[in-house]
């Protein structure tokens, strides 16, 4: 353990010595892909350039979407209901055995990863305090290590999986640009019966491996009751004011927001009746329930606003890098490119094969561009194509690219940082248990990928 911890020190030593912030990274790979169409896909500088420019603003609707994503995800995972529900959770496991601590703390982020992974990073850094003060001899790091797990193993198969939304949205992006000619409901991807089984699979296995992890007694790195007060002086909510003046009164009605959820659940409620399950389960209908839930669990409209106004703030990269993300797109559609990178990567695959080759690639990049919507963006355009032709369907290309986009979370600390943030700890100090989390799950994953039905 003390020698994979090495490694993972000299790994994120490296990240963050060379890996600049990833809008910066988004206008690199702008670079770099043009410079592709110039060459590789052989178009003329003002081929590339109305490419890029028509592809600019393509993505301003799914920018919006997963804006509102993470803003109500994160308006649900600090409402108070759940900070009772935290409370009474935490005491749950024995305290002097730390082994049951890791397994809830692994197993609340697997499954909230799999409802949302926005929600998960935000809930997990939520319910950290609550479990180190109940549970004072488990081992701080893998504590940690545990409540980020989820983005690791199951959140690309879940409710919030971004490539599988996206292909499921009417009018989208690849419709649009002829990748695809019809939406793919969910009930072939996410909800698709292999798909179903390898997160229940591949979640317990990260448990597992979670549990197998604890360090003997003598070996644990603890909090003291002064670190588990200032872990837990970090989960403020706003509060009712005893004296309020009529328009506040107004603002802390509950009515308006049951109003407002009723009305949404009612509305996703004719849809399902309408158009069933699969074609009713899209990215607007997602944040729709979500939205609706948020209402509910605050009571509060004030309170309900107050938390969307702080989780806005976790939401400026995506509205700043998806236009980015959206010229590499235009680049990719609009030139000659696409159509070379789905040559190159038929010629180098076979039916069989091609599912491992797009895990593995997609976990590299992943690594680089730490988001599943804006990979998405670029690799679908020559990934989809590519898997038809080796007679692929679409739903096996999108999950194996969704398997790829997760293990490589586990040694990126992109998305690791309100976790660290509330623990108080470097990227460095869990990397450690990271690395072992991610070779295990990398085996696993290639076996399930030479096991995937190639026309689910």
């Amino acid at each position: 353990m003390g020698r994979l911890a090495g490694w993972g020190m000299t790994l994120t030593r490296w990240t963050e010595r060379w890996i600049p912030d990833s809008w910066v990274i988004a206008v690199m790979l702008t670079l770099v892909v043009a410079l592709l169409a110039l060459t590789v896909g052989g178009a003329s500088p003002a081929t590339v350039l109305t490419a890029w420019g028509d592809g600019l603003w393509a993505l301003l609707s799914l920018t919006m979407q997963f804006t509102v994503m993470m803003v109500v995800a994160y308006a649900c995972a600090v409402s108070p209901p759940l900070k009772r529900m935290f409370v009474w959770l935490a005491s749950r496991p024995d305290p002097d055995k730390p082994r049951q601590a890791i397994i809830l703390m692994a197993a609340f982020s697997t499954l909230t990863a799999w409802l949302n992974w926005a929600l998960c990073l935000v809930i997990s850094a939520a319910f950290l305090p609550f479990i180190v003060r109940s549970n004072p001899r488990v081992d701080f790091r893998l504590l940690v290590t545990c409540a980020y797990l989820g983005v690791g193993t199951v959140w690309h198969t879940g409710l919030s999986g971004s490539a599988p939304l996206i292909i499921a949205t009417p009018d989208n992006f690849l419709i649009k640009a002829g990748i695809l000619s019809e939406t793919i409901p969910t009930t072939q991807t996410m909800f698709a019966a292999f798909n179903l089984w390898y997160a229940l699979v591949a979640g317990l296995v990260g448990i597992l491996i979670a549990a197998i992890l604890v360090p003997p007694p003598a070996d644990a790195v603890t909090v003291s009751a002064e670190q588990a007060d200032r872990l837990e002086a970090l989960n403020t909510s706003i509060q009712k004011p005893t004296a309020l003046r009529p328009a506040e009164k107004m603002e802390w009605w509950p009515g308006w927001s049951l109003i407002a959820s009723g009305a949404m659940l009612l509305y996703f409620g004719l849809q399902m009746l309408e158009k069933g399950f699969g074609q009713t389960w899209t990215i607007d209908n997602y944040n729709l329930l979500f939205l609706a839930l948020g209402l509910l669990l605050h009571w509060y409209p004030k309170s309900f606003l107050h938390a969307c106004e702080q989780g806005i703030r976790n939401t400026w990269g995506i509205v700043i890098q998806y236009p980015l993300y959206a010229g590499i797109f235009g680049l990719m559609s609009y030139t000659a490119l696409g159509e070379v990178l789905t040559a190159f990567f038929i010629d180098a695959s076979s039916p069989r094969t091609f599912p491992s080759i797009v895990y593995l690639y997609s976990g590299v990049l992943n690594y680089f561009v730490p988001s599943g919507g804006s990979k998405w963006i670029v690799e679908a355009s020559y990934l989809i194509p590519a898997g038809q032709t080796l007679g692929l369907s679409i739903p096996t290309v999108t999950l194996s690219y969704a398997y790829g986009d997760m293990t490589t979370n586990l040694l990126q600390p992109f998305w690791a940082i309100p976790i660290l943030t509330v623990a108080g700890l470097r990227f460095g100090d869990i990397m450690g248990y990271c690395l072992l989390l991610a070779g295990f799950l990398v085996v696993f994953n290639l076996v399930a990928l030479f096991l995937i039905p190639l026309r689910l």
